[in-house]
């Protein structure tokens, strides 16, 4: 067998899977290879369907799925083999997660994702039950001022750019939080460069509790970090300011 399919058996009970669409679907509905309108123009005539073991990868294809219903995640099981597209160059999304898995079977909907974890990244030593305070030095603009505003994300991708970031000198570290407070929409990721809000980044001017800390996260490669950090620099040299008045 391809060892790049999973067959129907035990490798697919082991797996959790997700897919992201603007669909407003219940469970037992089945996700069609042939009902693709929000992958594109391009994948309209695939006789493929798209999931995910990675939740943010998920986020990222709801939110930039065509149409103008809100962005959804649906926990869904394959009917058939599911195979490994990570590899394809025209599924590949450089800078964030994409669907890795696809299938020619339909996808049955088990449910809809409707609670989620919120993270914050950092460089501080913390434990549960610490408050994160707003009033922290930017990732990027003018590094003598503070920001009025304390960040959290629904994406471990993006909580892992915030550890990477942060300011200080310890290791990054990914914790567990909940808010204090009301929190909003980030405005520096929100409707920038992607429509939506596909890292589901916020802010509050309340502080998040810690709940506990994610240690076995994986950091991005040498190259996307320093092009991360080479387009922060290139910010400031325009004087581009974080909106957080």
């Amino acid at each position: 067998m391809n060892p790049d399919i999973l067959s129907t058996t035990n490798d697919l009970q082991t797996q959790r899977f997700y897919h992201g669409t603007r669909a407003e679907l219940k469970p037992g509905d089945l996700i069609q290879p042939s009902h693709l309108p929000d992958l594109g123009e391009r994948d309209r005539m695939t006789p493929y369907v798209y999931l995910t073991p990675n939740l943010d990868a998920a986020i990222w294809e709801a939110e930039l799925a065509i149409g103008d219903g809100p962005g959804r995640v649906y926990r869904v099981e394959p009917t058939g083999p599911v195979e490994d597209a990570s590899n394809l160059t025209d599924r590949q999304s450089p800078g964030h997660p994409s669907m890795s898995w696809r299938s020619r079977e339909p996808l049955r909907v088990t449910g809809e994702v409707a609670e989620w974890t919120l993270y914050h990244g950092t460089r501080a030593d913390l434990k549960p039950g610490d408050l994160i305070q707003p009033g922290h030095t930017p990732n990027f603009g003018n590094r003598a001022r503070t920001t009025p505003y304390i960040y959290l994300t629904r994406t471990l991708d993006a909580a892992t750019w915030g550890a990477e970031l942060a300011v200080g000198e310890g290791p990054g570290r990914i914790y567990l939080v909940e808010p204090t407070g009301p929190i909003e929409e980030d405005p520096n990721l929100t409707n920038q460069k992607f429509r939506g809000n596909p890292t589901k980044s916020f802010r509050s001017r309340e502080p998040l509790r810690v709940t506990g800390e994610i240690t076995d996260w994986q950091g991005h490669s040498p190259e996307a970090l320093n092009a991360m950090k080479d387009g922060l620099k290139r910010l400031e040299r325009l004087g581009v300011e974080p909106m957080d008045d």
